[in-house]
């Protein structure tokens, strides 16, 4: 069923208010508040809430890494550190560091060990190899 909007005066009475909430509870309206701070409230039903919690969940089970971002989870998984990565792999460790950040934004996780656990979780680190590169003049950068 379409959720229309209803672009008009909110609700001067409690009854009104009642009446509101329960056409939100039965999925035949949702309704946008701007506060006067600028921010917005959106009232949906608890329905659309799991729907759009599903739909979230979804997102994030279908991270793609790049073949570099697992070998590094893959380093992380085994206790590496980011020094020992980057020498391993003869990359600069800011690159490293970059390649564990970008994992962790896109599984949503606060550290790089919970990164490399759901990557293992949804099958990303199943020994992905990518070439390590040389190093110029031997040292790291």
């Amino acid at each position: 069923m379409p959720h229309p909007s209803r672009p008009s005066q909110l609700p001067a009475t409690t009854a009104g208010w009642a009446d509101l909430l329960e056409e939100v509870s039965r999925d035949q309206v949702r309704v946008l508040l701007d506060t006067g701070a600028g921010a917005q409230v959106v009232l949906v039903s608890a329905s659309d809430l799991h729907a759009l919690e599903q739909a979230a969940r979804l997102a994030r089970s279908c991270v793609v890494l790049t073949p570099r971002e697992r070998q590094v989870l893959e380093r992380v998984e085994a206790g590496g550190r980011a020094p020992a990565i980057a020498a391993e792999l003869g990359l600069a460790r800011g690159t490293v560091v970059q390649h564990l950040a970008s994992a962790r934004r896109k599984y949503g996780v606060r550290t790089s060990r919970e990164a490399a656990a759901r990557a293992r979780q949804t099958a990303q680190l199943d020994g992905v190899q990518v070439a390590a590169r040389p190093s110029a003049g031997g040292a790291l950068g």
